[in-house]
């Protein structure tokens, strides 16, 4: 079944859609960060002038790509699923979720901010959990659900409300929070000896994988990772989330621009309870529109 198959339109515009997630983990350790993660997302988006701007690549030959958030993540649920559910070449996270446990969550956009979503997720996974493989792909990563990882759930088990949920935060106390420096990160990969060795005499990719199921020793891995990050530059966001930069030599001018943005913040000077829980009733309302199968 593809993705507009398994979606159903938001019904204000056919554009936005909601998108089901889920994110596989065996341990309490494991579930622990996945869920960090998932409310850094949602924080990020509710209070963007409280975190740096991150510019990220997976290697120093990409360019860079500025990591934001998509839109907010909600309904969170805890599962399991049933033994054996995949074998064989289809228990590859190549092919989908393949850990025993999981966050099933939701989110509504339209493709863009669809893929905003996934790309904040994995590259904050992949870099939290970088030693945690599974038939030779990095396990912990973000899919969106079809009727085959549904149909396949042993247990499901709804989070509390608040369990990722994070309020936005008013107009900060001092306009010169809102200058944040730009960081400019690069994952670095070189290859494991030990796996190399362990892979030695294999060919092709069927016989490593066979191979790594085979090894009692989960914990080599393909690929050794390292990242560096330096500063350069600085940002100010306004109240909506609107980023503007400033070179490294340009502090002055992001201080004068963060004034500006002060200045002009239309909204309260600090957490308002009142919006809190209005924000929160509108969450649910978004989830019962699309449990009660609203086209």
């Amino acid at each position: 079944m593809s993705d507009d198959e398994d979606q159903r339109d938001a019904p204000s515009d056919p554009t936005q859609k909601q998108w089901d997630m889920i994110i596989s983990f065996n341990t309490k350790s494991q579930a622990r960060k996945v869920r960090a993660i998932l409310r850094r997302h949602n924080e990020e988006l509710a209070r963007p002038h409280t975190h740096p701007a991150e510019y990220v690549r997976y290697n120093a030959h990409e360019k860079y790509k500025r990591l934001t958030p998509g839109n907010e993540l909600w309904a969170v649920d805890m599962v399991s699923f049933k033994k054996g559910w995949r074998v064989g070449e289809q228990a590859s996270p190549s092919c989908g979720p393949s850990l025993a446990r999981g966050f099933l969550f939701c989110n509504t956009g339209d493709q863009a901010q669809k893929t905003r979503t996934f790309d904040y997720l994995n590259w904050h996974l992949l870099r939290a959990m970088p030693g945690v493989y599974h038939d030779s792909f990095p396990a912990i990563a973000t899919y969106v659900c079809d009727d085959t990882v549904l149909q396949s759930l042993a247990s499901r088990d709804a989070m509390a409300d608040d369990f990722i949920y994070c309020s936005a935060r008013g107009k900060p106390d001092d306009p010169m929070q809102l200058v944040k420096p730009a960081l400019f990160t690069t994952r670095q990969l070189e290859g494991n000896p030990v796996y190399r060795e362990l892979m030695m005499e294999t060919r092709g990719n069927e016989e490593r994988r066979k191979r790594s199921r085979e090894e009692a020793n989960k914990n080599i891995i393909p690929y050794l990772s390292k990242y560096e990050t330096v500063e350069d530059g600085w940002t100010v966001a306004d109240e909506d989330g609107a980023e503007r930069y400033f070179d490294k030599d340009s502090r002055e001018r992001a201080e004068e621009h963060a004034r500006h943005v002060y200045d002009n913040w239309t909204g309260v000077g600090a957490e308002d309870e009142n919006n809190d829980e209005h924000q929160r009733e509108g969450a649910r309302a978004r989830f019962e529109l699309f449990d009660n199968g609203a086209d």
